[in-house]
């Protein structure tokens, strides 16, 4: 009955991991800038790739929202896999009539992640 108890304080606190160290990341920056359509994500986005992309690959999709907040657009792909979209510029999703770069992360069946990817247009 012990081990039980230990096993569950054990899975609890490794998925409520301690907040992520972004290294001086302005995250208040990002997640102010809806849709990116403001323009701010588009000057962060040198500080993301460096700071924040190596980090994600791991962590959980609860753990992606609270650090980058509410994603622009969600996929629900096959083999239950999901995609977060994070728009950096203005572009349709802004009522414009061109494509916008966005950072693209994608979970596993488990909501894990396992890709971070930055698309251009």
């Amino acid at each position: 009955m012990k081990f039980f108890y230990i096993l569950a304080c054990l899975l609890l606190i490794s998925c409520n991991q301690s907040e992520i160290d972004t290294q001086g990341f302005d995250l208040l920056t990002w997640k102010s800038d809806k849709k990116g359509c403001e323009g701010k994500r588009a000057n962060l986005l040198a500080d993301f790739e460096q700071k924040v992309k190596p980090k994600l690959e791991g962590l959980r999709e609860i753990q992606v929202a609270n650090l980058l907040g509410k994603a622009d657009f969600a996929i629900l792909a096959e083999r239950n896999q999901k995609f977060y979209r994070y728009y950096i510029e203005e572009g349709e999703q802004c009522g414009k009539n061109k494509k916008a770069r966005y950072v693209q992360i994608r979970f596993s069946a488990l909501n894990i992640v396992n890709e971070v990817t930055v698309v251009y247009y």
